[in-house]
């Protein structure tokens, strides 16, 4: 009976909250695939079990069949009645009710292997993306960690100390705080016209009697995340603050003026990613440098 009830309810492959997605590999909580032997990624649905359905079905069961065989026994109609709708109940919840469809991301190689990735929607499309490009690309230098259940993915880059949270809703967040279009985002980054003198190894810009602040302690940080950001169509708006605030930077804001724009780019960003601790300490970082 339990083999019947248990028939498609159990999926037939594992099932994860979490990825990593190394330069050559995926790493699942309990298997390591080959980037080269993935032979399908695909979006869907998959039944998972309700613990607490499935649960109070196996109790109905129990007591239903302890009721009837009592029934039974003592030839008493009302037990027997009362155990046969106790049995059905659990069959029918067992049967129809101990299961629900999520949305998940299937990963199947080339031995037959499939691993499900269950959670928010959004994340799990995007992972999909991510993992299309890099494969199209031959990309070994993307290296993503990846929260489905939080809806978190971050992106492990050389130049960062510690990883940058991207929320999986961040382009929400951003779509209601438009700024002007700064030009190409990847654009390489000229001397600014009212900041005469020669360049200095540093990235910053010499000459005159202006104050010039060195922010090469995390201006490292604030250029990955911009090319992180800049590469989704949904955070441009994120992608094209940093490229402002990259730009605040290298100039090493040698006026009031200057200084108190990157204070407030970096207000605004700290809003945008409040949920993301290590990232508003960079902001917070950059703000502080510029008031001194």
């Amino acid at each position: 009976m339990l083999d019947f009830l248990q028939r498609d309810l159990q999926p037939k492959s594992d099932i994860f909250g979490q990825l990593t997605i190394e330069r050559r590999v995926l790493i699942t909580p309990k298997s390591t695939i080959s980037l080269s032997s993935i032979a399908v990624i695909s979006s869907g649905t998959v039944g998972v079990p309700r613990k607490t359905i499935w649960n109070l079905a196996l109790l109905l069961l129990a007591a239903g069949l302890a009721a009837l065989v009592a029934g039974i026994d003592l030839k008493n109609n009302p037990a027997m009645a009362i155990g046969a709708a106790g049995v059905l109940g659990g069959l029918i919840l067992a049967r129809f009710f101990a299961k629900t469809e999520l949305p998940c991301l299937s990963i199947t190689s080339n031995d037959g292997h499939t691993s499900l990735f269950t959670g928010r929607r959004r994340t799990l499309e995007e992972v999909r993306r991510l993992l299309s490009d890099k494969l199209n690309a031959g990309d070994e230098t993307a290296v993503y960690r990846v929260s489905f259940e939080k809806g978190i993915i971050q992106a492990m880059s050389r130049g960062l100390a510690e990883s940058i949270g991207m929320p999986a809703d961040a382009g929400n967040h951003a779509a209601g705080m438009g700024n002007g279009h700064l030009g190409p985002l990847d654009a390489p980054f000229t001397h600014p016209p009212d900041l005469p003198g020669p360049r200095l190894a540093n990235g910053h810009f010499g000459g005159g009697n202006a104050s010039h602040v060195d922010y090469s302690q995390v201006l490292p940080q604030i250029v990955d995340m911009q090319r992180f950001y800049a590469q989704r169509q949904d955070t441009q708006d994120i992608a094209e603050r940093l490229n402002e605030l990259e730009y605040l930077m290298r100039s090493g804001t040698p006026t009031p003026g200057s200084r108190g724009r990157l204070s407030q780019l970096a207000g605004e960003l700290s809003s945008i990613l409040g949920a993301y601790p290590s990232v508003i300490q960079i902001f917070h970082q950059a703000a502080q440098l510029a008031s001194v």
